[in-house]
């Protein structure tokens, strides 16, 4: 796997675990509002600011590969 064929980022989805104020939780949804992203987490009412969290980074390619059957 050739890494600059790749680029991360924080990928947040629903089921996704990150870590927030040292302890382990549940992204429930995310929400774009006002050219803002805000993550909701299972079991809290309020919305977090994605720059609260951690969550290991994401490969994504940079170039296009073929389908896999």
């Amino acid at each position: 796997m050739d890494p600059t064929a790749y680029y991360y980022m924080p990928l947040f989805k629903p089921g996704a675990f990150v870590q927030w104020n040292h302890q382990r939780e549940t992204v429930s949804h995310v929400v774009v509002r006002r050219n803002s992203l805000m993550v909701y987490l299972v079991g809290h009412e309020s919305p977090v600011h994605p720059e609260a969290l951690h969550v290991a980074p994401t490969a994504f390619r940079l170039t296009r590969a073929p389908d896999r059957l």
